[in-house]
């Protein structure tokens, strides 16, 4: 019984990553865009977590601010500081925003099993571009449904076409 279900995880292991590769291939040739939501992947454990994106654009704008106020004077350095506590409050959450969907695009494309990883946290959808097709939502959607349904062709190419003037090739019965 052991050695059926083996077999049976071992197919279906071929199988997502075959899915997988067809939904690679998708998101390379920009036909499925990947979204996500940066406060459901931004936390500290999560694998796209990067502490230095909160961090560095305040210790960037707090350090300018500085050298303003020293080659300038103290009026001038103050507004500088307030401009640069503006920008970053207003400014910071599309900048992580921005780091975190690229960081999860290059680690969910790596492999099904990061795909899976991602997918099971949650704040990532799936579109495909060219159709009327809905998102599909983690972890609520099923993403193997979203690829069978709507990329079929990356499964099965196109034959090759036969050039002009050639005879159609003959076909014979079993």
């Amino acid at each position: 019984m052991s050695e059926l279900m083996a077999a049976w995880r071992a197919k279906k292991a071929q199988e997502e990553a075959d899915l997988h590769e067809r939904l690679r291939a998708a998101v390379l040739t920009r036909q499925v865009e990947i979204y996500t939501d940066q406060r459901m992947l931004d936390f500290q454990g999560s694998p796209v977590h990067n502490s230095w994106d909160h961090i560095v654009p305040l210790m960037a704008l707090m350090l300018l601010a500085l050298a303003i106020l020293l080659a300038t004077g103290v009026a001038i350095g103050i507004v500088a500081m307030t401009i640069g506590a503006l920008i970053h409050l207003l400014g910071i959450k599309y900048f992580i925003a921005w780091r975190i969907r690229a960081r999860t695009t290059l680690y969910v494309l790596q492999s099904a099993a990061h795909w899976n990883q991602i997918w099971t946290m949650g704040g990532m959808a799936i579109l495909f571009r060219g159709g009327a097709e809905p998102p599909c939502y983690a972890p609520r959607g099923d993403w193997r449904k979203f690829v069978r349904r709507t990329l079929y062709d990356f499964a099965h190419p196109a034959p090759p076409e036969v050039p002009e003037g050639d005879p159609e090739p003959e076909i014979l019965p079993p």
